[in-house]
């Protein structure tokens, strides 16, 4: 009688692992079955492999645990994989049954970039009928993190500029509004 080596596929779909790991890192561990009768031969010893996913991850052939086999992946440039893996029945010798299952890797983010400016220099015109406390332009920074990470804090470095104007962090449009702190002396200020 022949038996189908069968994986929990629903228990795998997604797993989500940290960017900043080392070779080695648990990702997750698959577990098959095998209706064959464990007390006679090799046919009901289960061997794991994967078939699509590799450098990026390896198995226990044994115990079906998943690690990382490379070091530094980083999200921003691959944020997901797909691992197609295999368990063979018969120690996965020629004849053994097989079955496979898919799982979805999906690296989180770590706050491993700074923002960055498009420019290094503003240039924003402020009339001398400028209100104080009103809006006087803005300036945006982008940061390749993401959710938390890729918030961004401004402020302007102490200085005499510093005394004139502050800057105002806008979490939704991620932009730094300046604005007005105290009344012009001058008709415009750069």
């Amino acid at each position: 009688m022949c038996w189908l080596v069968m994986l929990k596929r629903e228990t795998y779909k997604h797993v989500c692992v940290s960017v900043c790991v080392f070779v080695g890192t648990y990702v997750t561990q698959v577990a098959a079955t095998d209706a064959d009768d464990p007390t006679y031969g090799n046919s009901a010893r289960i061997v794991y492999s994967i078939l699509h996913g590799q450098p990026y991850f390896s198995v226990d052939p044994k115990t079906g645990v998943i690690r990382t086999a490379l070091a530094n992946m980083d999200r921003e440039i691959k944020g997901e994989y797909q691992v197609l893996l295999q368990a063979k029945d018969m120690g996965g010798l020629l004849g053994g049954l097989a079955s496979t299952t898919t799982i979805n890797v999906t690296l989180g983010d770590v706050n491993d970039n700074p923002p960055r400016f498009a420019k290094s220099i503003f240039h924003l015109r402020v009339p001398e009928s400028a209100s104080m406390g009103s809006a006087v332009g803005g300036i945006r920074a982008y940061d390749p993190d993401a959710g938390a990470n890729a918030e961004v804090d401004y402020t302007i470095v102490p200085g005499e500029e510093g005394n004139m104007f502050d800057i105002i962090s806008s979490g939704q449009s991620q932009e730094g509004i300046v604005v007005l702190k105290k009344v012009l002396l001058s008709s415009t200020v750069h």
